[in-house]
């Protein structure tokens, strides 16, 4: 008889923490669903999408200034394989002579760049203001000027330089654009040195 209480009292006492674990799992899961909700969990509010805009745009926020041309290769073509080294170091350096003439050098434009998506260009005096899209990613840099669009790459030097290239043709079109400072001849000399090139991402070294 004692032996029987004993059993009884010990299935009690299971079916009393079953019970228990039961209601607590049933608890769990719906505090769960609740914290999951699909209407909460994936909707995007214009404010988290301005935060991380404005995250990824700080890390290249501020004004950088002219400080040499840079040379990137998009294809294949003279720069590639095992002489690309010395053909970016030649091209370079073609490419300082025909900005000093362009008149780069003694104006030194400046891109100044801010998190919340808005970017200028300084030129003589000359404020010229647009808005960009950045990518860090990719390294890619959407600016759009007075209707003028640019697609370029820009990549980041550390934490004072940065390095902003465009296809020829859009290098160009921002020279020309940016023209006031520079005259015809010299722009045309530009543009038959960079015929010569395909598949060649030209621009600035740019350095805060």
């Amino acid at each position: 008889m004692f032996e029987m209480k004993r059993l009884i009292s010990i299935l009690c006492v299971l079916s009393a923490l079953m019970l228990t674990a039961g209601t607590s799992c049933s608890s769990a899961r719906h505090n769960a669903s609740r914290d999951l909700n699909p209407n909460e969990v994936f909707t995007v509010s214009d404010n988290d999408i301005i935060n991380e805009t404005w995250m990824v745009n700080r890390a290249i926020s501020g004004t950088w200034k002219y400080n040499g041309p840079s040379v990137g290769v998009s294809g294949k073509n003279v720069l590639a394989g095992i002489a690309k080294p010395l053909a970016k170091s030649k091209l370079k350096k073609k490419l300082k002579k025909a900005y000093k003439k362009v008149g780069l050098d003694r104006v030194r434009p400046e891109f100044s760049f801010n998190p919340d998506g808005t970017c200028a260009i300084g030129v003589m005096g000359k404020t010229l203001k647009g808005s960009y899209n950045y990518n860090p990613d990719l390294e890619t840099i959407s600016i759009k000027w007075h209707g003028l669009p640019l697609n370029a790459k820009l990549r980041r030097d550390g934490k004072k330089k940065l390095h902003l290239t465009f296809d020829a043709d859009k290098l160009l079109s921002l020279i020309s654009f940016m023209g006031r400072f520079s005259d015809s001849s010299a722009i045309k000399a530009l543009s038959t040195l960079l015929d010569n090139y395909d598949d060649v991402m030209v621009g600035f070294e740019l350095k805060k």
